[in-house]
């Protein structure tokens, strides 16, 4: 009968374990000193080898040769547990034996020496599966287990393990076995079965697996099954469901090229061939963030997930593009995942996001807009610099306009500096001969301040958007002088005399008025 990938090649020594060097080496240093703890817990996803390495610490602490820091895989003690016939190492599913009188089942039984080995290892899978009550059963056994008993709990989900269990076990956290190493694990069973496999099929297994080295190895299963021995490239891409990298390239290439016809085209083929057009919005999106990495970091191999095959052909599409672009690409597509996901119609919002990325390459910046509208001060010489003035009260001369220079000052405070932008706001800007002069009302004393804390700045800015030298006069307005009328009324509502009448009728002053007439006859 046909032994899967995954169980013929099953490692049975801490030596072979992947991707999991610093529980192995903890382990291995337990045994060496005999300080192996008689409760643990194997956390981690699927796949990535906790049962695998329950199975060779109870051959190593039980091997006819040790304890060792390695089993030999010869005794009768290894080979009985390999094959799973040993009457003292215990695997149990948490899932259907969850109650609590396995529990107590399990509980009487490694009260019991072990019948031929040194240990008694009861390994509890998908132990977070366990009731409330089985949980609060095994509690004291965990605590105190016999000297001749260790229990191993491994599971998917730590979380929902009661922190009464964790505070009495060695909790060992599994991690996801990187990329590169499921690649190269794949790449060696195919040499050691005689399948050939291109790299981009062992690239997209390896990627697709997540970080599972068994799922790795089951979708590698079906693949040589599929293709009946050796491996072909549109086999794994049929089993796995994905996307051609291609497709992906060609719609860039389009979009760039501002190819709206064959955005088009290409997406009425995706609806042709049935894809799901709301998985390929997500694949395009992790796409477009592989087009960032390749483009802003040097010597990204390891860093992306694209086919290294086709790494030179992007790089000569997005030749032209800067990374600033590319983040307006990934951030406009990004705005779209609600809708896309609720959308009646994905294939329409699908074309419109294309349509509207093929625009973006169109765009330019505020610098290269102000010199296509004024060639002629974008191109000017440079002008002598215009000798800095202190601030003044007085009224400045009358201004000429100001254009489209003060719209884009205003436009780069805004995005540099937000609160001097604020206090620009109620200030007047005006141009006149090469000097920007700037009004700050006359009860505006602290913002007046500031723009003088900010002065260097802003010569700076209106120069470089003017291409010149430019000066900059800011200045605070003189307070209006009161009316001669409205003093008169205050020194009148003041008047000692006035206010002690007011006080003898209990009167108030309700308004002041001035009688113009003859003299008194």
């Amino acid at each position: 009968m046909y032994l899967a990938l995954a169980r013929k090649y099953r490692p049975q020594k801490f030596a072979e374990l992947i991707g999991q060097a610093s529980i192995c080496k903890t382990l291995q240093n337990a045994i060496a000193i005999n300080k192996v703890y008689q409760a643990m817990i194997f956390s981690g996803m699927k796949g990535v080898g906790k049962t695998s390495t329950a199975r060779i610490l109870a051959k190593a602490l039980n091997c006819e040769h040790g304890p060792a820091i390695e089993p030999c895989n010869q005794c009768r003690t290894c080979a009985e547990i390999t094959e799973g016939n040993s009457t003292d190492y215990m695997e149990i599913d948490g899932a259907s034996n969850n109650g609590v009188n396995e529990v107590r089942s399990l509980r009487e039984t490694v009260k019991y020496k072990p019948l031929k080995n040194r240990f008694r290892i009861v390994v509890i899978d998908e132990v977070h599966m366990l009731s409330n009550a089985a949980w609060n059963a095994l509690l004291k056994t965990i605590e105190e287990p016999p000297e001749h008993t260790i229990f191993i709990m491994a599971t998917t989900d730590f979380h929902k393990i009661p922190a009464t269990i964790v505070s009495r076990c060695q909790h060992f956290e599994f991690k996801r076995i990187p990329f590169e190493v499921i690649k190269g694990v794949l790449k060696n069973i195919c040499q050691k079965e005689t399948i050939k496999i291109s790299d981009y099929a062992l690239y997209l297994i390896s990627r697709s697996a997540e970080g599972s080295l068994r799922d790795a190895k089951k979708i590698l299963d079906q693949a040589i099954a599929i293709s009946s021995g050796d491996v072909k490239d549109d086999d794994v891409v049929a089993i796995l469901g994905i996307i051609d990298e291609q497709t992906f390239i060609n719609l860039t290439r389009h979009v760039f090229s501002r190819d709206r016809k064959g955005i088009i085209e290409r997406i009425s083929e995706l609806i042709e061939r049935g894809t799901d057009l709301r998985f390929f919005y997500g694949e395009y999106l992790r796409f477009i963030r592989d087009l960032i990495v390749i483009k802003s970091i040097p010597e990204a191999e390891r860093l992306h997930n694209l086919n290294p095959e086709n790494v030179s052909e992007i790089k000569e599409i997005i030749k032209q593009v800067n990374e600033v672009e590319l983040l307006r690409f990934f951030n406009a597509v990004k705005e779209l995942e609600q809708t896309m996901r609720y959308t009646e119609n994905p294939s329409i919002i699908l074309e419109y996001m294309f349509l509207k990325l093929s625009y973006f390459s169109a765009l330019v910046n505020i610098e290269e807009y102000l010199a296509k509208i004024n060639p002629a001060r974008a191109s000017a010489p440079a002008a002598p610099a215009v000798p800095k003035t202190e601030p003044s009260a007085s009224k400045p001369p009358a201004a000429v306009a100001s254009g489209d220079l003060i719209i884009a000052l205003k436009a780069r405070i805004e995005a540099e500096k937000p609160r001097l932008a604020s206090v620009l706001s109620s200030s007047t800007l005006q141009l006149q001969n090469d000097v920007l002069l700037i009004q700050v009302a006359a009860n505006l004393e602290n913002a007046w301040k500031m723009m003088k804390e900010n002065k260097t700045y802003l010569q700076q800015l209106a120069g470089q958007l003017a291409g010149k030298e430019m000066g900059v006069e800011i200045c605070l307005q003189e307070l209006k002088p009161e009316k001669n009328e409205n003093k008169l009324v205050q020194e009148l509502k003041n008047d000692k005399k006035i206010k002690s009448l007011k006080d003898k009728i209990k009167g108030n002053v309700i308004s002041i008025e001035s009688i113009k007439g003859g003299s008194d006859a």
